[in-house]
């Protein structure tokens, strides 16, 4: 009797045991997941380039793979991978270097390197304050100084090229597991999500395709701004044209700062030496065509490519940066079109018949609409 009240009362109260073990189930869960974010957040840019650059090196994977070990294949990608990008990337980047060591060793520490103290003693203005800041401070004394203090922070320098190629390496064992293991990865997540094969295959596709818009757009305008950079570097007479294009180039990759490193040397090279007007046209072109061009040509590029309105892409361009930091450029447009074709897939859903035989032609229907 006792027994049968309990169980009533158990069956009668607010919440069953088996509602109270599921709802404990879920929270934890999503604690756990919320772990492994925080887990995987700081290697968020690493999984996100390892995942773009496997997507992008899957034709030539799939064809090594048919003739070779899953392991080889996936090995002889990442070496393709890394001599394709690394490779002229350093040599690029040690150049640059080489370049601003002899610039450096050409002017010298003194203030009389490259006439500029002639060249002050031109502008009365200029000379009077000159003249009022060495009257009451050493100014060879203080540039002597300030280079030791650059020397004396040189190992943070090197202790960020040293987690600079931590990430590269890290990217580049991630890219080896993603290419190796894709089928078991692409069968897990199948598992996971609600939906179903036709639906997850589009959800595949639309992933597929930003990834590829979003890298050979980025690519293409990229080399745009190295193109234009250098090309005024030529008009103007500067060294190293096509040098410096090309580490615009790579250097525009960089958030905020970007190209400018290489231009806005060369502009204060330009005004030291006295041609004022050409160091104000490299400064207005690479602050108003290189720079700018970045923010109008990619989300056209994307945008055409995806079928996505160009105000949509750019601001899931620039949320992407500001969010995620350098691997914003791809999460953004990523995330824009996963969202779109979410909605598209509920959408056919509800215009879909109640059989599932009419799912598949309405997913078809769409894609060519698209």
């Amino acid at each position: 009797m006792e027994e049968g009240q309990a169980q009533g009362s158990e069956t009668r109260g607010p919440f069953k045991r088996e509602q109270i073990r599921d709802a404990a189930s879920v929270l934890i869960t999503l604690a756990s997941l919320y772990l492994c974010w925080v887990l995987a957040r700081p290697f968020l840019a690493i999984i996100t380039w390892a995942l773009a650059l496997a997507v992008v090196a899957h034709p030539w994977h799939a064809r090594l793979e048919r003739r070779l070990r899953p392991g080889a294949a996936a090995g002889l990608s990442v070496l393709i991978v890394a001599l394709v990008l690394i490779a002229p990337a350093a040599l690029v980047v040690q150049r640059v270097f080489e370049e601003l060591g002899d610039t450096a060793r050409a002017i010298g520490t003194d203030l009389n390197s490259l006439g500029f103290r002639g060249l002050i003693e031109r502008y009365p203005p200029l000379a009077s304050a000159l003249h009022w800041l060495e009257s009451r401070i050493d100014l060879n004394t203080e540039l002597k100084r300030l280079g030791g203090t650059l020397a004396s922070r040189a190992s943070t320098v090197v202790g960020s090229s040293v987690w600079v190629l931590t990430q590269l390496v890290l990217t580049l064992l991630a890219l080896f597991y993603f290419l190796r293991d894709q089928r078991l990865l692409v069968q897990f997540i199948r598992r996971l999500v609600p939906f179903t094969d036709e639906e997850t295959t589009e959800v595949f596709r639309r992933v597929s395709q930003t990834i590829y818009a979003s890298l050979y757009g980025n690519l293409a305008v990229k080399l745009v701004q190295g193109f234009l950079g250098g090309l005024m570097f030529w008009i103007l007479g500067l060294p190293a044209p096509v040098l410096c294009g090309l580490a615009m180039s790579l250097l525009a990759t960089l958030p905020m700062m970007g190209a400018s490193l290489v231009w806005g040397p060369a502009a204060i090279y330009l005004a030291m030496n006295g041609s004022w007007i050409k160091a104000i046209v490299l400064c207005g072109w690479g602050l108003l065509v290189v720079s700018l061009i970045d923010n109008v040509l990619y989300p056209i590029l994307v945008a055409g490519e995806l079928r996505l309105h160009t105000l949509a892409v750019f601001f899931a361009v620039l949320g992407g940066l500001i969010a995620f930091g350098v691997s914003g450029v791809v999460l953004g447009p990523i995330i824009l079109a996963v969202t779109s074709g979410l909605l598209e897939l509920w959408r056919i859903r509800g215009l879909a018949e109640p059989e599932t035989s009419a799912l598949p032609a309405a997913v078809a229907a769409a894609r060519e609409d698209h």
